[in-house]
């Protein structure tokens, strides 16, 4: 905004000139003529004069021009004058919107040079009305994402640039889809297998004992080469492959290689070898010690490798069911240092027996979800009161009987449908109190329901004799329809099983009796099915293949797949350019996870089984899997363009916006709350309507009001709404977010989530989306000041514990039971503090370089924070706008 010269004043009473001094501008707006339109006496003293202004522009196109005008008369008053100018082309001159008035006494003669006139205005551009409201060293505006590691010294360019590439590699190195075992074959389940075509980096060789030897590492035609140098003949080296995926050696397992020795060691005949275990944990186990005094190449097997087997050492802890590395163990054994050569070694194997074929898993339900879908229907015309809450992760069921013959049944509803035709098996865990088991009449049945709410009772019991106040399995085998039905509606449908719980009767139990009933881990299982082998993933990966152009990220710490996952990979793939990729993950999610019909259609199914036939295990949709979908898909657009069918990316985003503003049944609400404008946490109504601050992208709506095809206005007011909910949902002190919040930005408790009011893993990422539309937008000081709260906290958390925790109360409290800090919160932290120009921010920055790629149980979604984290903070976390050709 600048003040230029006044050269000419004229009107129709009086012409006069006067300069005045201006600053360097790139227009400058002069008033080319006053004239008067009106002038009437408003008091007894004083008249009212109102001027046409018409000014001209000298200098550079200008807009959003405003007049600001004084007098140095003190007779004269020019405080009612509004004038303004939407535009004013260079060399060009107009009339200025409104009025200039002026009140003065009629005994003053007007002079216009008198006024002191300045003008505020905008440089043209061809900025469009939301791209002008953007900070204009913001990454949009100037197209440059800046690389915080090389800014801040932590590292180069190069370095950034591998560290990315090589950790996108072992994230999403895709592993094969499940084939089915041939034990004939295969002679078992070949957990792990190195033939050494290629020398993987999970190979590690190291000096052990506190001996000094050291060691390197080659190939040599596909065998791998360990080449020694020895000082002292107490020597000893480590050779570990870390880790594979963790395997079971419960049932004992086979460990085989090939090795061969350097002459020289099997004719000195000192030195030994023994195999390494380790669990997921690292805790070692060493055994099958043998000297290597044998020339030449041996096939070397042990068997029986598990609890029971005869080991030299076993680390305290050690988990059999969780192994997931192997590896050598060379010992000099009082060897001469000058004792030396190559060790070769191939074909390093892990088989495990074949196990008897396990029943397939249609349902589970194990009430870590919460207890939504659960409800209540009273029976047989009684009218029992039956509470139900979640406590523990568990069904409480709380009847107060009103007569001998109540009854009532609590039934999961409704699930994605499962065929029980062939016969299913349903197992569900029950507590019962005490009071209950001596009285002993009360009886409990099985309930199906279909698609259709058709019903189905069998299984009949007393509960006589059953373990009191512990939790004991109800089976019910063959539920299909060969099943001895006490009640089976006439039009059940056996193919589309769709509800299932159990029935509660009095049977006689005295209504004094009034105590709850726990329900917990309920499952379908269907027969046996076939024996699949799962090749192991390196410990790294989440990526699986379903079929040659389809696949899947799967969760690793739970076997399942999710919306969150899969929308995250897509966004990972278009930002690496891989295109092949994201369109496998694109396929497998239209196909398996977009819902058909029913309440939620084309919405996401936000929970899968990681398995085929790849069941909609919960067909509601999770808010932020639909906003990566969107966002990745109009990326995809402006990257590679769109073709047809599923493949149009750009019409598929514009299909998801459109559903997420406009889309709701009797069972659903918006995905955007229409009062607050807000994302809602899910759109079922049996759920409260509140928000999780997570799931709130400022960044991405900006880019969504400049793309989508409708509501763009909408979409640029709700990324300010979310700005505005950031600055009322953090905590003064601490700058923490809870999981979830009111729409008010309150902590929301909620009986599913015992965290959900406290800053744990979701509320993980917000630091993140601020720094974002930080970066990418809005250069907000509410914003910065925010991430710096949070910088502050935990430098204090450094200061007082020497270490931050994964989860905190909002106002800074420690969560009890808590010793880690999170690889995901770490990651995020490091983001974040690229928003902050405060000196722990530094620090917090290097913590994220210095940190790898998750591995191990949890590396689904504390690698997904962590690679978007590396991403951003090191500049390769773009905007990509729209290219001609996507065009």
């Amino acid at each position: 905004m600048k003040t230029p010269n006044l050269t000419k004043i004229m009107s129709g009473l009086v012409l006069a000139s006067c300069a005045f001094t201006t600053l360097q501008a790139f227009a400058e707006i002069i008033v080319e003529d006053l004239n008067l339109t009106n002038r009437e006496r408003v008091s007894r003293t004083d008249f009212r004069y109102e001027f046409d202004v018409t000014v001209r522009n000298t200098g550079e196109n200008a807009q959003h021009i405003f007049a600001s005008v004084s007098s140095n008369n003190e007779a004269s008053d020019v405080s009612q004058t509004d004038l303004s100018l939407r535009s004013l082309d260079a060399d060009d001159q107009a009339l200025m919107s409104g009025k200039l008035v002026i009140v003065q006494n009629r005994r003053v003669r007007f002079n216009p040079a008198d006024l002191v006139w300045s003008f505020s205005y905008d440089e043209v551009t061809d900025l469009n009305e939301f791209e002008q409201t953007y900070a204009a060293d913001s990454a949009y505006i100037t197209d440059q994402f800046t690389n915080h590691f090389v800014e801040r010294g932590i590292a180069t360019q190069e370095e950034v640039i591998q560290k990315i590439q090589s950790s996108y590699a072992q994230f999403f190195e895709l592993i094969d889809a499940p084939s089915v075992i041939d034990p004939i074959e295969t002679g078992g389940i070949i957990a792990f297998n190195d033939d050494f075509s290629t020398l993987s980096g999970q190979w590690n060789a190291y000096a052990d004992n506190g001996t000094s030897p050291s060691v390197s590492l080659s190939l040599q035609d596909e065998k791998l080469v360990v080449s020694p140098t020895w000082n002292a003949p107490g020597d000893a080296i480590a050779l570990k492959f870390q880790q594979f995926t963790p395997t079971d050696f419960s049932n004992g397992a086979t460990i085989s290689y090939l090795m061969e020795v350097a002459e020289s060691y099997s004719l000195d005949g000192n030195m030994a070898v023994q195999l390494i275990l380790e669990d997921e944990n690292y805790t070692p186990a060493f055994f099958a010690y043998r000297p290597l005094s044998t020339a030449g190449e041996l096939n070397i097997s042990v068997d029986g490798v598990g609890p029971d087997f005869d080991f030299g050492y076993v680390g305290p802890g050690f988990d059999f069911t969780k192994v997931a590395g192997v590896g050598f163990q060379f010992l000099a054994n009082d060897k001469s240092a000058d004792v030396s050569g190559d060790i070769l070694i191939d074909d390093v194997r892990i088989v495990t027996p074949i196990p008897a074929p396990a029943p397939v898993i249609e349902f589970k339900d194990e009430l870590d979800q919460g207890i939504a879908n659960w409800n209540v229907q009273l029976d047989n015309g009684t009218e029992p009161d039956v509470a139900l809450s979640n406590e523990n992760n568990e069904l409480v069921i709380s009847p107060i009987w009103q007569s001998e013959n109540d009854a009532f049944t609590v039934k999961y509803q409704q699930f994605a449908p499962v065929d029980i035709t062939n016969g299913v098996t349903v197992n569900i865990d029950v507590k019962l109190p005490q009071s209950f088991i001596d009285h002993g009449d009360m009886a409990i049945q099985l309930v199906v329901e279909d698609i259709n709410y058709q019903p189905g009772y069998t299984g009949y019991a007393t509960i006589a004799g059953r373990p009191s106040d512990e939790f004991f399995t109800l089976t019910f085998e063959n539920i299909g329809p060969d099943a001895g039905y006490g009640y089976i509606s006439p039009d059940f449908v056996y193919e589309q099983l769709s509800g299932i719980g159990l029935q509660f009767s009095s049977n006689g139990t005295p209504i004094d009796l009034i105590e709850a009933i726990t329900v917990d881990n309920l499952e379908i299982l269907s027969p046996q099915g076939e024996i699949v082998s799962v090749p192991s993933d390196g410990n790294t990966s989440v990526l699986f293949a379903a079929s040659e152009d389809m696949a899947f990220i799967k969760a690793i710490e739970t076997g399942l797949i999710y919306s969150e996952g899969m929308s995250y990979g897509m966004m990972l793939a278009v930002m690496m350019d891989d295109k092949e990729t994201f369109d496998k993950l694109w396929k497998f999610t239209t196909t398996y996870m977009q819902n058909p019909d029913g309440a939620q259609k084309d919405f996401f199914a936000w929970q899968l089984s990681g398995q085929a036939p790849y069941q909609r295990l919960d067909e509601n949709p999770a808010p932020d899997g639909e906003e990566y979908f969107a966002m990745s898909l109009f990326f995809a657009h402006n990257r590679w363009g769109s073709t047809e069918g599923i493949f149009d990316y750009q019409q598929q985003a514009n299909d998801i916006l459109h559903d997420m503003i406009y889309t709701q049944t009797e069972t659903t609400r918006l995905m955007m709350h229409p009062e607050y404008k807000q994302v809602e946490f899910v759109t079922t109504i049996f759920a409260e309507s509140f928000t999780d601050a997570s799931y709130h992208l400022p960044a991405f709506y900006e880019l969504w009001a400049l793309w989508a095809q409708e509501d763009n206005e909408y979409w640029h007011e709700v990324a300010q709404v979310s700005r505005e909910f950031f600055d009322k949902a953090h905590h003064p002190v601490t700058g923490l977010f809870s999981d979830y919040s009111t729409h008010d930005g309150e902590p929301k408790v909620t009986s599913f989530n015992p965290n959900s009011h406290k800053s744990a893993f979701d509320s993980h990422r917000v630091i993140g989306n601020i720094a974002m539309d930080y970066h990418w937008f809005s250069k907000s000081d509410s914003l910065k000041d925010i991430v710096d709260k949070q910088v502050n906290f935990i430098e204090s958390e450094f200061d007082t514990f020497g270490n931050f925790i994964a989860v905190y109360e909002v106002d800074g409290t420690r969560e009890p039971g808590i010793n880690f800090r999170g690889e995901g919160r770490n990651a995020m932290q490091g983001y974040g503090a690229t928003a902050s120009d405060l000196a722990f921010a530094d620090e917090m920055l290097r913590s994220l370089w210095e940190q790898n790629l998750p591995t191990g149980e949890f590396r689904y979604y504390d690698g997904f924070l962590y690679m978007f984290s590396l991403m951003h903070a090191g500049g390769e976390f773009k905007i990509h706008k729209p290219s001609e050709e996507a065009e």
